[in-house]
């Protein structure tokens, strides 16, 4: 094979580097989010995009009412591109699990993040006997001596403690200021959580919104930016998030119930003497 002449290797450089010259631009616009609209004569608009973090599989994803992914065992996340700036309905839901909405903001060239989460419509209450050889906490003959079930002693005895005004996990810092919760980001700015910005906008402090006094809080097992709180009608679950109404699902619904999280990973319930383990 005879070797190129010297002009068509020049030709090849040129050309090469033109292609060059064009396509770097091109790349770097769209990395940054920018679009080329053919409608409007190959106009360069600006677009940004959505995150949506969910926790499990099998749970659809909706960006303004249509459908954009049902997650899977390996993909339970959705990312959204080219969208142009605005806001956008998000809706997570799944059959019989709690529906999870929200309204967020896209902008120029930034994803836009959220977490979501979805509580059992119906979570599985199990309840831990006073005895071992008894359902109802009480001996069934006078011949048999009831045998105190351990489990129950231990869990119990984490309700006679009394709760606390303030939790921080890692640099978010949670404040019970007269039933009403009040959080708090005491971190370097660099590493704030998403939710406490929009845009480049950032707050340090974010109020949960609840009907009622929070009576008891704590973090929900393996998350930092949920809630477990204990309100007069019942127990919830409400994100931290609040660049939209926040999300609040129920645990329990009805007055007297109490919660303790055992561990950072087990939640019980207890009413009057009775306490559940909790499935969510």
């Amino acid at each position: 094979m005879n070797p190129l002449s010297k002009n068509r290797r020049r030709a090849y450089l040129l050309f090469f580097s033109v292609v060059f010259v064009i396509c770097v631009p091109i790349f770097i616009l769209y990395a940054k989010g920018y679009r080329f609209d053919i409608n409007k004569a190959f106009q360069i608009s600006e677009t940004g995009g959505l995150y949506i973090n969910t926790d499990q599989s099998g749970i659809s994803i909706y960006v303004n009412g249509e459908i954009v992914r049902k997650t899977s065992i390996i993909q339970k996340s959705v990312f959204v591109q080219s969208l142009k700036p605005g806001t956008y309905q998000i809706s997570v839901s799944k059959d019989t699990f709690q529906t999870w909405n929200k309204t967020l903001k896209v902008f120029p060239e930034i994803v836009t993040e959220a977490r979501s989460f979805s509580l059992k419509t119906e979570p599985v209450l199990t309840e831990i006997t006073k005895n071992l050889n008894s359902g109802d906490g009480s001996a069934t003959s006078s011949s048999k001596v009831a045998v105190k079930n351990p489990e129950y002693v231990l869990i119990n005895a984490l309700f006679a403690t009394s709760t606390q005004k303030a939790l921080k996990i890692r640099n978010i810092l949670v404040k019970n200021e007269s039933g009403r919760l009040h959080v708090f980001w005491t971190g370097e700015n660099d590493s704030i959580p998403n939710y406490f910005c929009e845009s480049s906008v950032c707050k340090l402090e974010i109020i949960i919104n609840s009907d009622t006094d929070v009576t008891s809080f704590d973090f929900f097992p393996g998350r930092d930016d949920l809630l477990i709180i204990r309100l007069e009608n019942g127990v919830y679950v409400s994100e931290i998030d609040d660049r939209s109404p926040q999300n609040m699902q129920n645990i329990v619904l009805g007055a007297g119930y109490d919660f303790r999280v055992k561990d950072g990973s087990e939640i019980y319930l207890k009413k009057d003497t009775k306490i559940y383990s909790v499935v969510l």
